[in-house]
């Protein structure tokens, strides 16, 4: 006759592992979902950047970094670029084998891939 309390167990213990997978997943998909919030804020903002200096650049003029709209863009841009790279390692350090950042991008990117989807960068 089986033994029911070890059988219980070792079901208890599976559902215990199962759902502790899936709260990991959960948060994994989270995590990759606040990296890439962070890098379409990032890549608005280098946009909205280009369109300030743009016309001034395209007439031939020089830009004083004081210029009306890139300081507080380039500002911006700074506190961006560290909340990508707060959210890439907090997704680094919750998953730390299956992806690494793009070298050139910084999206973060499956180990296996061979080129970035974001910029397609080389990965190897």
């Amino acid at each position: 006759m089986p033994d029911w309390k070890s059988l219980k167990d070792k079901a208890m213990a599976a559902v215990n592992s199962a759902a502790q997978e899936v709260d990991h997943q959960l948060t994994l998909t989270n995590l990759r979902s606040q990296v890439t919030q962070a890098q379409a804020e990032l890549d608005k903002a280098y946009q909205q950047l280009g369109q300030a200096v743009y016309p001034s650049l395209s007439q031939g003029q020089s830009l004083d970094p004081q210029f009306v709209g890139v300081a507080p863009a380039v500002a911006h841009i700074d506190i961006l670029r560290q909340r990508l790279q707060s959210a890439q390692q907090a997704l680094r350090d919750e998953d730390p084998v299956s992806r690494t950042p793009c070298p050139s991008c910084g999206a973060l990117v499956d180990a296996g891939d061979k080129f970035c989807g974001q910029c397609g960068h080389g990965m190897r």
